[in-house]
């Protein structure tokens, strides 16, 4: 073979190479079942290239907060989401579900609650309205927090953030369940949205018999 066929298959080897690289540094599984079926390593890839994404459509603060996320916490947090999700649902779907449950820069605590910044617990009595008292750090301009039920009757109430970065959500009901978790989202422009689950655990329903709420 002479030095120009030589060279035309380096080339293309190097092209292919190249291609493969690509393909595997960023992979985009189509469905839950896609990225469930990858190896731990083509789930990292596509935690970071979701994150990627995602920034690249967010502006400015939100842009950068974004691009911060640590893809390692984004694919554990990934691979809890998912195993919730039917195997046709969009990976994507699950993706925009999960990143706002850890990108930086907001930072949310709840008084009397313990938690890790992303899940917090709170233990209470059904037969108690609930108050949820929380503070959102660095303090925002304005925004608001939207508390929803994670499971069972919709409900959807919201609270102002106000100049101290405190909001307050009053007398809400409970079912008399183990685990009423809210997921309760922080939408404070021009910070990317943040999520962080609630979850009011209620004493009497366990000793009473109901199931425990998972660990």
């Amino acid at each position: 073979m002479d030095v120009a066929a030589l060279a035309a298959v380096a080339a293309t080897l190097a092209a292919c190479g190249s291609e493969t690289a690509r393909t595997a540094a960023d992979p985009r599984p189509a469905t839950a079942a896609a990225y469930r079926e990858l190896s731990g390593a083509a789930r990292l890839a596509a935690a970071a290239g979701c994150r990627d994404r995602a920034a690249r459509q967010a502006e400015g603060i939100a842009a950068r907060q974004i691009a911060a996320v640590d893809e390692r916490l984004l694919r554990r947090r990934l691979d809890l989401t998912v195993a919730d999700y039917r195997k046709r649902d969009r990976f994507d779907r699950a993706c925009a579900a999960t990143l706002p449950l850890v990108t930086p820069g907001l930072r949310v605590s709840f008084s009397g609650a313990t938690g890790n910044g992303i899940v917090f617990s709170y233990p209470t009595r059904s037969d108690r309205p609930l108050t949820i008292r929380g503070t959102v750090e660095p303090v925002p301009a304005s925004g608001r927090v939207v508390a929803s039920r994670e499971s069972g009757p919709e409900q959807r109430v919201t609270a102002t953030i106000d100049e101290k970065g405190r909001f307050v959500f009053r007398d809400l009901r409970l079912r008399k369940v183990a685990d009423n978790t809210f997921l309760l989202t922080i939408d404070a422009p021009p910070n990317a949205p943040r999520l962080v689950r609630f979850s009011a655990l209620c004493l009497d329903c366990i000793v009473s018999g109901s199931p425990a709420p998972p660990t």
